[in-house]
């Protein structure tokens, strides 16, 4: 597939795009409130996302009117022809080959806002084209210093197979020498009660399905589920060891990192759920379904101000856009860990799924910042049900050789091909950094 570059401005060089911006941002601010009296899986959240994907594709159109032409060539990069530096190496599956992705590249202040909901006024453009973003361009670079997932990218494109065949099928052997450990990824469950616990453990049964059942001679990674709760100091001493970690946490709710003895919000529901069938644990928890009215979210939409001068004031909180109180740092059995951590102790993997409240605009930026090369979570609030339907469909579109952003694009597709256009569930996730990272280059 190819990626095409959309270079975006900050703040202060256009008017109209800042008030566009800003439009977005006063509109996204509205979802939490639609959420509340709705539920998080309305159609009227849908609608919203339409709503702020039209000021953020009029925000882009104001900067360059041919952002979205498919046809568009970019300009050749680091001494190497375009298309040799953009496209990425083909698999021999047409629908993936033949695509056309579309890579933000902005200042890091606007990275956190939801440019997978651009909507050009029919509909959105995820639905035709894999999106990411990141604040440098899409190409993998091609000059030291490169992780060696970007190493085995580049000699990728130059290998054949006995026939002469590109596709990945008849080049694997080549690309994962029979020498080099298989790819493994860290499954990381977010809290330490046991009764939230085993409905956290159904999304590593699902990851693992997806990874096993690959088309391919022998699969592209596998998953290490613990049998145990793993530590901070455990997560960041044992980083470097994964090329990728899987962090499963509540999706609907805030984790409360203030306690750091897992004595958080899912404790004062202990009495509720004893003894309680599986179903109702999950309704009461927020990992199923959540009872609507009086939940933890609803405290937290009704401090948001309302009717003041919207404009001036979301064009002040861009940079913070995206970024609520809440999940900013992953909680563990014994506490936080904030990515910070694990980038300075060396061991951060390049590829990082936070299946967590607000993964992506709440950490996206932080574990990029930490060394992350590519980071997908969710936008908004969801329930877990869609959240491990979601991440089954990337894991399988991954097994299958499929880049990140391709495969989310492609898990975007089934998800709304299972749950229907209006569910919001195939707009709820995100890319940012690299969409060209693959489990074959792992």
């Amino acid at each position: 597939m190819r990626w095409i570059d959309i270079v975006l401005p900050g703040q202060g060089i256009s008017q109209e795009f800042d008030d566009l911006l800003a439009a977005a941002v006063v509109a996204q601010n509205g979802l939490d409130q639609i959420q509340a009296r709705e539920g998080l899986d309305n159609v009227a959240v849908t609608d919203r996302m339409a709503e702020v994907g039209r000021s953020l594709f009029q925000a882009v159109m104001a900067i360059d009117t041919e952002a979205f032409n498919p046809d568009t060539e970019p300009a050749a990069q680091n001494g190497l022809d375009a298309p040799d530096v953009q496209d990425a190496p083909l698999l021999g599956i047409p629908e993936h080959d033949h695509l056309r992705g579309y890579h933000l590249v902005v200042p890091e202040e606007l990275l956190n806002l939801p440019w997978a909901w651009l909507h050009n006024g029919v509909d959105f453009l995820l639905a035709r084209h894999p999106l990411c973003v990141g604040v440098r361009e899409a190409a993998v670079p091609t000059t030291e210093p490169l992780r060696p997932w970007m190493q085995r990218f580049n000699r990728a494109r130059f290998i054949l197979g006995p026939e002469g065949e590109p596709s990945l099928t008849a080049t694997i052997d080549q690309l994962q020498l029979a020498a080099e450990a298989q790819a493994c990824l860290l499954f990381v469950p977010g809290h330490s009660q046991e009764k939230i616990r085993r409905l956290i453990y159904r999304e590593a049964e699902t990851i693992e399905n997806a990874l096993e059942g690959t088309p391919l001679a022998e699969p592209l990674a596998r998953i290490e589920v613990p049998t145990s709760g793993i530590t901070p100091a455990e997560l960041v001493r044992q980083g470097i060891t994964y090329q990728g970690i899987h962090f499963a946490g509540p999706t609907s709710v805030p984790a409360n990192l203030a306690d750091t003895q897992g004595q958080n919000w899912m404790n004062r529901l202990a009495d509720e759920v004893t003894a309680s069938p599986e179903s109702q644990l999950e309704e009461i928890a927020g990992l199923e379904g959540e009872v609507l009215g009086v939940d933890p979210i609803t405290t937290l939409l009704d401090t948001i101000s309302e009717k003041v001068d919207q404009l001036q004031h979301a064009r002040e909180a861009l940079p913070v856009a995206g970024r609520n109180s809440g999940s900013t740092s992953w909680l563990l059995e014994d506490g936080p860990v904030p990515p910070e951590s694990i980038g300075q102790a060396g061991g951060m993997p390049p590829l990082v799924f936070s299946n967590n409240y607000r993964g992506l605009p709440e950490l996206g930026s932080r574990f990029l910042g930490a060394g992350a090369s590519t980071f997908i979570g969710p936008l908004l609030p969801l329930y877990s049900r869609s959240a491990r339907i979601y991440a089954g469909y990337f894991y399988e579109a991954l097994a299958c050789g499929w880049s990140a952003g391709a495969a989310l694009w492609r898990a975007a597709h089934f998800c709304r091909q299972e749950m229907g256009t209006d569910h919001p569930a195939w707009l709820s996730y995100g890319i940012q950094g690299s969409g060209s990272l693959a489990l074959q280059y792992l």
